[in-house]
């Protein structure tokens, strides 16, 4: 339902500042961007759908761990699928990154089985 409320909040606002109309003219003017965007929206329901499945089933550490991993592998696929240099202080934001995302699995699942053994 969250998709949908934000169907109705999103189109009550592009109605009432007066973009609906022009949007949608400007989407009949480039048919291959209506494609296009509708992909997106697409993926983004799904990856939202996603994201609340996780938050409901599973505690707040995963979650973290689960939203801050796809960012890390959206900036890592922008970079690789552009053809982007990074600099060494670029690269060590990266790895800071991803370092705290394996200490916070590592401390999530190595007290588990630090518990079975003991």
């Amino acid at each position: 339902f969250t998709n949908l409320a934000m169907l109705v909040v999103a189109l009550a606002t592009a109605l009432a500042l007066d973009q609906f109309f022009g949007g949608v003219a400007f989407l009949a003017a480039n048919p291959s961007l209506l494609t296009a965007v509708a992909k997106f929206s697409f993926c983004s329901a799904i990856g939202q759908s996603a994201i609340f499945f996780t938050m409901a089933n599973f505690d707040p550490l995963l979650v973290t761990t689960v939203t801050t991993t796809r960012k890390i592998f959206s900036v890592l696929l922008d970079i690789v699928s552009r053809g982007y240099v990074l600099n060494p202080t670029q690269w060590s934001g990266i790895a800071v990154a991803s370092l705290g995302v394996l200490g916070e699995l590592q401390e999530k699942f190595g007290k588990k089985a630090h518990n079975k053994k003991g």
